[in-house]
């Protein structure tokens, strides 16, 4: 996968807009549709683009499930919460 200054001309420095070619352009509306997320990663250097959700609770809704679980679940939220009153 390229970089994000490999496929677009940027001076990292100074730039305040990029401008992204039609043909690309119009293939990440293909691919997403009209309305869509993009995220800058300055330490990769990578552009990243996900299709804009429909609700954004639902989208969220779960994340870090397994992290909570592998903790104790409602247990370790219970301690922590008994903590508060020491």
């Amino acid at each position: 996968m390229k970089s994000v200054s490999e496929v677009i001309n940027i001076d990292n420095k100074h730039y305040k807009m990029i401008i992204i070619p039609d043909e690309l352009f119009d293939t990440i509306k293909e691919k997403l549709g009209d309305e869509f997320i993009w995220d800058y990663d300055k330490k990769t250097n990578r552009l990243f683009l996900m299709k804009k959700p429909e609700s954004y609770t639902d989208f969220l809704s779960g994340l870090g499930k397994e992290m909570w679980e592998s903790a104790g679940g409602e247990d370790y939220i219970k301690q922590e919460r008994e903590k508060w009153d020491d």
